[in-house]
């Protein structure tokens, strides 16, 4: 059967779709052009037309797959400016509805704590600049820190969001749990930090 003809932005689209698609199901390792060019019933020669090498695919399949969770989490975070707690717990809802192969293959990037190529290394100090970038006004704003420790604050947050994704993974614990436990956890960082710069 042949395959339909697709522009160049819906060929790169459903080339990245397929690659996502790879990393969720079996993680990071599987992704290559050949396995890329199987799956999309497409040549390798066309592949190299759009990614110039397994670098470069990578870096596009990380920044496709992390693209729909940030843009979910900004929206959130503008949408409740003014309750930072409110605005932190419905963030984690997004997490949480996120499938769990994209969730740990995103967190294996962001933690880079399996990859030895430094291509990886520049993508998760990326994401994780990003990721923190959009909290750290929120908390400055609500702690009275300064950037640095605010930005140090947005990062604790988020390694407690990842947690709490592992958790219900590992069906430790129930989303509805999760999103208590990491509702309480603001909370208390809040109050805490809320002491501290009050003392």
């Amino acid at each position: 059967m042949a395959r339909p003809y697709l522009n160049k932005t819906d060929r790169k689209k459903m080339l990245l779709d397929t690659a996502a698609s790879i990393v969720d199901k079996r993680g990071w390792g599987a992704l290559s052009m050949i396995t890329l060019a199987e799956k999309a019933s497409v040549s390798r020669q066309l592949l190299y037309q759009n990614f110039k090498s397994v670098g470069q695919l990578t870096e596009n399949t990380a920044d496709y797959m992390f693209e729909d969770l940030y843009s979910a989490t900004q929206a959130v975070l503008s949408d409740n400016d003014n309750d930072i707690i409110k605005a932190i717990r419905e963030a984690q809802a997004v997490l949480l509805t996120f499938p769990p192969g994209r969730v740990q293959a995103l967190w294996n990037i962001i933690s880079h704590n399996s990859f030895k190529e430094q291509h990886f290394a520049k993508i998760s100090r990326r994401f994780r600049r990003l990721i923190s970038n959009l909290y750290t006004p929120h908390i400055m704003k609500l702690m009275n820190l300064d950037k640095k420790q605010a930005g140090q604050t947005a990062w604790l947050l988020m390694m407690s969001f990842w947690g709490a994704q592992q958790l219900v993974n590992d069906k430790s614990i129930s989303i509805e749990d999760a999103s208590t436990l990491i509702t309480s956890h603001v909370e208390w960082i809040v109050l805490g930090r809320k002491a501290q710069s009050n003392r």
